[in-house]
């Protein structure tokens, strides 16, 4: 699916996407513990990606999202504004 969906990058979370047939939206996360080493922190991550997706479920449609963290938060955490950046450019 990663190499067949929509691709739509920010500067630490890629999104990809395809069209799933289903009723509902469905969202897979992938956040490597290479990158953030503390399970809290990735909990937190998956927590603010989750509840982003929840709000943004119906305007999403029917598609298939795994959103992945390319690149280490660093002391920044992860914003809700940054993953409406990705919601804002699917289509």
């Amino acid at each position: 699916m990663l190499k067949s969906g929509r691709l739509v990058r920010a500067p630490r979370l890629t999104l990809y996407s395809l069209p799933n047939g289903l009723a509902s939206a469905r969202l897979a996360l992938i956040i490597p513990k290479r990158l953030v080493p503390l399970a809290v922190a990735r909990n937190r991550i998956r927590r603010v990606i989750r509840e982003s997706f929840r709000l943004h479920q119906p305007r999403i449609g029917t598609r298939d999202c795994v959103v992945r963290l390319v690149r280490a938060p660093g002391p920044a955490p992860i914003t809700p504004a940054e993953v409406e950046h990705l919601w804002s450019r699917i289509s």
